[in-house]
């Protein structure tokens, strides 16, 4: 499935074959897998998109990103992770930006801090609700402090690197 995938995103394989392929594998191995996925998770990642794709179209929001990313890529788009997730804002402040690069040392960092940052730690954190509810607490308290410590750390070497040159 994964060079499957790989094909389509080299454009060797169409996304609807792909689909197609990747259900029948599924049926195949497992047919029962289907009804493990989480559902609430994939929502929530799909309304990030409809979210994002329709802050685009706001002009005040269009004009109020496009003037604040300019020479600060890095911050925004982790102040930008820590309330959207990271993937999606990555989508929505490509339109604003020609400094990909800076964009996507931003996001990535961005996936550190906030449970909400990285669609990763929201399903970590739904792993541990439902195994454990009687640590989620103290999970979420950990979590939140050592990827604020992180964020920290990383922000600060990424601009002693960048900008000390």
């Amino acid at each position: 499935m994964f060079f499957l995938c790989l094909c389509t995103v080299a454009g060797l394989l169409p996304l609807p074959i792909l689909f197609i392929c990747i259900l029948a594998i599924g049926c195949l191995a497992d047919p029962k897998i289907f009804c493990q996925v989480d559902h609430s998770l994939i929502l929530t990642f799909i309304g990030f998109f409809i979210f994002i794709g329709n802050l685009k179209h706001i002009p005040a929001v269009s004009s109020l990103l496009s003037s604040m990313i300019t020479g600060h890529e890095v911050i925004v788009s982790v102040l930008a992770s820590q309330v959207i997730s990271n993937v999606p804002a990555a989508i929505l402040l490509s339109g604003f930006t020609e400094k990909g690069v800076s964009l996507l040392i931003g996001t990535n960092l961005g996936g550190l801090g906030t449970l909400i940052a990285s669609m990763a730690s929201l399903i970590s954190y739904k792993y541990i609700v439902r195994s454990c509810p009687e640590k989620k607490g103290i999970y979420f308290r950990w979590f939140t402090i050592a990827n604020a410590g992180f964020l920290a750390v990383l922000m600060a070497v990424c601009f002693l690197v960048f900008y000390s040159i």
